[in-house]
């Protein structure tokens, strides 16, 4: 694991998007856990870097895609961990509404969905653990949400990040609707963060 501040480590084993790890005295969180094939690639980080698997208290789920939330549903059974994920997109995954109508959507949804995890919490529903905030930031997901934490903002697939810590677009074929996407990419640039952790680029500290 990774280092970015004194409450948020980059969990490198993971298989799919960049997971996250959150703790505090009270709490240990992941974010974005993952292909389900990292599973157990990021239970083994864990424990060598000293935090039990099975003490992990809650998992938050930047937005529905499979390379970030495939694992979620069995790393909830083996932990009664909490789960969290945007009302849109879980309303996705239950089938109470339609996937999004893109190609890309379209292709990822043929693919397969991720398993809705049990004990699930809708982000908007209520407060967060660990100190975390919500950051609604729709656009490459009708649900998806960035978390920040003191001076890291968790961007997931809102935005990428380039070495000077800069966010960019995330290209527009994997937009669910680019419009909202570039606004919610401009709040992010408005946020105090000096820390930018994306999902799919390295994190990276603004200069």
């Amino acid at each position: 694991m990774k280092r970015i501040s004194d409450r948020v480590w980059w969990v490198t084993a993971a298989i799919g998007a960049h997971c996250y790890l959150v703790e505090t005295d009270e709490a240990l969180v992941l974010v974005d856990p993952g292909l389900r094939a990292g599973l157990n690639r990021v239970a083994r980080q864990l424990h060598a870097n000293g935090r039990p698997p099975r003490g992990v208290t809650d998992i938050l789920l930047t937005h529905y895609d499979v390379d970030h939330a495939s694992s979620a549903a069995t790393w909830q059974q083996r932990t009664g961990a909490r789960a969290w994920l945007g009302g849109p997109d879980a309303a996705i995954l239950t089938g109470a509404s339609p996937v999004p109508d893109t190609w890309f959507r379209r292709l990822m949804a043929a693919t397969g969905l991720p398993r809705l995890p049990g004990g699930l919490h809708l982000v908007e529903a209520g407060g967060l653990p660990c100190g975390l905030t919500a950051l609604p930031t729709p656009g490459h997901t009708p649900g998806h949400v960035s978390f920040g934490i003191d001076d890291v903002v968790l961007v997931g697939d809102a935005a990428l990040v380039d070495a000077a810590g800069r966010l960019t677009p995330v290209p527009g074929f994997m937009m669910s609707d680019v419009e909202r996407g570039e606004a919610s990419r401009a709040m992010l640039d408005d946020t105090a963060a000096t820390w930018l952790c994306a999902g799919h680029s390295a994190p990276a500290r603004r200069r």
